[in-house]
Parts: C-alpha cells; structure tokens; sequence
C-alpha cells in the first residue's frame, strides 16, 4: 500500500551494480503504481510485442486501485516468476523472488503456496525468497474485531476504497526519502478493502503453525526487518524465522532502524544491499548454511564501518 516499484530504483541498482552484477526485475501490482495510475493502452508498444510473440493479454479497464488482494496478486507473481526463470535459463543463472512489507508477506504466502493458488512446481524455479519488513502481524495491530468486520466488509465490497493512516516519519530516519514519499503523486496512502483484508488476514495465518510447518524445508529463505519498525512487527519476523521449518533461513533484524531499512541514511543503505546481495550469491550454487551467510555480510559490515570511522576522522 502506497507504494511503487520506483521507489527501489536506487537499492535495485545497487544490487545491479559491480561487483555483484545481479539482473533485477520488479513490477507494480495491480492497483498500485503505473499499473493502476497509467495503464498501458492497446496502441502501447509492449501490446505490439506481446501480439509479435503471440503472448495472451488483457487491458483490464476500471482497474484503479483495485487490488484483488492474494487471489489476484499471487498468480500474477506467479506469471512474472514463470517469465523470469525462462530468461535465467537462458544464461544458467538462478532466480530469487523479493518482497518488502505487503509484498514481504506476500512472498512467504507465494512459498507457501496459500490456498493452492500457486502451482507445485514453480516453487523448484525458485533458488530463495527474501522477505524484507514482511506485513505479518503490525507493530501496532488492529482489534480481532476490527479484522473480522474487515473480513466481512471485504466480502461485500470488494473494491471499496478507504485510506491507511500512514506517517512517512515511520519509513525511514532519513529526512529526504521522507519528503520525496510525502510528494509522490504515485504514493498514496489507500488500499482495497479485499487487499488490506488479505494483508492483515493473512499475515495472522502466517504467524501460526500451519505456515510454519508449510514451508518446503528445501528452499532458503532470507527475512531481514528494522527493530524499530512502527508499521509492521520485527517481532512476528523474528518469530517466522525462529519457527519455520526451512533448513536454510537467514533472519537478521537492523537494531534502530525504521520499516524501510533500503531507505535509511548512509551506511545502513549501502549495508543492506550488499547483505541481500551476499547472501543472493553465497547461494547460486545451493543452500548454505545460514553461519556462512552470516560470516561473509558481517565482513562487509565491518569494512563499512571501517570506512565510514575513517570519514569521520578527516
């Protein structure tokens, strides 16, 4: 919820970036972004191609802001995990699937294929799923009853729009990337009622035994979060990491920082993409044990810290 792909320009670059020359690919969902404030038209030069290659679509229209919650967003992960493991066979590389808040639990739900909406078997296209600040439970939760009366309300209305009560103080301590959320015409602070049902209703079923057992105990997993995080728990992470029966998991929570830990100040920015992007490689070659992990990202944290102490000093 009010958020757009763009807003992970610079962390994905990073991730692009030399030395570690990862291809990254991100998309809006279906109600958020471009997707939902300037969708493509049939005169668009992607519909030309997709008619090229004889690809199937469909321009939903009246679609603004509408998410469709889990049972639309999944398959539509699905679909783009599909596409992208057909180009990383290409050049034999390997595929991970990235979320952050609504998308990091949205991701755990993909790996545990909630309500059979994924097929078996794209999960063997996935070498790890990486679940950054995951909507499992909030830092502050809403009453069961507000949940069940969300529930219900969903049921009847759907596409019902309403706005989330959202600070941009509580993305980040750096004062600019809060300013630039605060202005971003593309970031408005509204859902649907079926998708912040789905958000909140299914981040509690991922906090309980039935998604922790769920978990194929062959496909890493990787979940980082703030400790200070105001909008959703690090505690519910910790917890998922702790519980979950993956027999490789990294868990590595960032004492201090707020709910978009890819948007700090510096050095924590640079730190958090170079921790992703270690552990991305120290798995191309399979599941590692998560110490080794553990070890390669604390050498590059000490470096950063060696660095940013000599700054200090001239």
């Amino acid at each position: 919820m009010a958020e757009h792909i763009q807003r992970y320009d610079h962390f994905f670059r990073k991730l692009a970036a030399a030395p570690h020359n990862l291809h990254v690919f991100g998309y809006d969902q279906r109600g958020h972004g471009k997707t939902s404030y300037d969708p493509i038209t049939e005169s668009a030069h992607e519909v030309a191609q997709w008619k090229a290659d004889g690809q199937p679509y469909k321009l939903e229209k009246g679609a603004k802001r509408k998410t469709g919650g889990w049972a639309k967003a999944l398959p539509e992960m699905e679909f783009f995990v599909k596409r992208e493991s057909n180009r990383a066979k290409k050049t034999n590389g390997k595929l991970f699937l990235y979320g952050h808040s609504m998308g990091g639990g949205q991701v755990l739900a993909f790996g545990l294929r909630a309500q059979n909406l994924i097929q078996p078997k794209t999960l063997d296209l996935l070498s790890g799923i990486i679940s950054s600040g995951p909507m499992i439970r909030q830092t502050t939760p809403a009453s069961f009853i507000q949940v069940k009366a969300g529930s219900i309300a969903a049921n009847l209305l759907p596409n019902m729009i309403m706005k989330i009560p959202l600070d941009v103080k509580h993305f980040t301590h750096d004062v600019a990337q809060q300013d630039a959320a605060a202005n971003d015409p593309y970031n408005e602070p509204i859902g649907s009622l079926r998708g912040l049902s789905d958000m909140l209703s299914g981040g509690a079923w991922l906090d309980s035994p039935a998604a922790w057992n769920g978990w194929q105990k062959h496909l890493p997993l990787l979940l980082y979060h703030g400790g200070e995080d105001p909008i959703t728990c690090p505690k519910a992470t910790a917890r998922f990491g702790e519980k979950v029966v993956a027999d490789d998991k990294t868990t590595k929570i960032w004492d201090g920082l707020f709910h978009e830990v890819h948007n700090e100040s510096e050095p924590f920015r640079t730190e958090v993409a170079e921790y992703v992007a270690n552990w991305i490689e120290a798995h191309l070659d399979g599941p590692v044990p998560a110490a080794e992990v553990a070890n390669a990202t604390q050498a590059v944290s000490d470096a950063g810290a060696a660095e940013e102490n000599a700054r200090s000093k001239l």
